[in-house]
């Protein structure tokens, strides 16, 4: 209701999807575009947000040093887990960003397929039918991607290609992460939906960059709203200008 409160729509109804975990109010054409252009994956809530949340209070509370940090940190993230209805792919990325966490607190080197192993067995333990669950499948897929695929990947782009740091960085998040993300799950999405986008690479490369000023600029504009209407439309302009982008562009290139 805050966010309706202080972004028009249909960026609210993305803003409530992409922190909340609450998709069911955004339009059904601007929906299809997201699936169609195979950007949908930046609504439901998983690693990525994780990784922005995590990073987000480390910053927030580094002044209090990682040691004392990392408690309040991991429990912020499973707070948000459970918050969001804890699905399996949140829940997989909370335990996997606490173990990162922990790791740098403790001065140790996070291995991330460990992380994902471990993060996996805990819950197939707590509920084995867990494996069978699409979203699950999809986000261990993805997840293993990237740790077996970005690293090569990356290796052979700074070889071939001498890029600024500004650029790099954008290719990386975008092509090669997100190349890697779709490659690895490319099998179950053709078993399950059927669907291949080949304007995939495109729309990822031109979204993909914008969505930590979405989350925490719509974030922001969330718990300022939960103050103050007034105060929440003014802090949430940020975020509402890059949903607001998100959607025109996905849009455009389902068009």
């Amino acid at each position: 209701r805050t966010l309706l409160s202080v972004c028009p729509e249909p960026e609210a109804s993305l803003l409530s999807g992409i922190l909340l975990g609450l998709d069911k109010g955004i339009p059904a054409g601007v929906m299809e575009s997201f699936r169609r252009t195979g950007t949908s994956h930046i609504i439901a809530i998983s690693g990525f947000n994780i990784a922005i949340l995590a990073g987000f209070l480390e910053r927030l509370l580094s002044g209090i040093g990682r040691r004392r940090a990392w408690p309040v940190v991991v429990a912020c993230l499973f707070l948000y887990a459970f918050l969001v209805g804890a699905d399996p792919p949140v829940v997989r990325a909370a335990v996997m960003g606490s173990l990162y966490v922990l790791a740098e607190a403790v001065g140790r080197e996070a291995f991330s397929l460990n992380s994902l192993a471990f993060a996996a067995t805990v819950m197939s333990a707590a509920n084995p039918e867990v494996l069978w669950d699409v979203g699950f499948q999809l986000s261990f897929a993805a997840t293993l991607g990237l740790i077996l695929l970005v690293p090569p990947a990356e290796r052979w782009l700074r070889g071939k290609f001498r890029l600024p740091g500004a650029l790099g960085n954008m290719l990386k998040e975008t092509l090669v992460v997100t190349g890697a993300a779709q490659i690895a799950t490319l099998p179950l999405t053709l078993y399950h939906f059927g669907t291949l986008s080949i304007i995939s690479p495109i729309a990822n490369f031109l979204i993909i960059p914008a969505q930590p000023a979405v989350m925490i600029g719509g974030g922001a504009g969330l718990l300022a709203g939960l103050i103050s209407e007034p105060l929440g439309k003014i802090a949430g302009v940020v975020g509402w200008a890059y949903a607001a982008y998100t959607i025109r562009v996905v849009c455009l290139l389902y068009t």
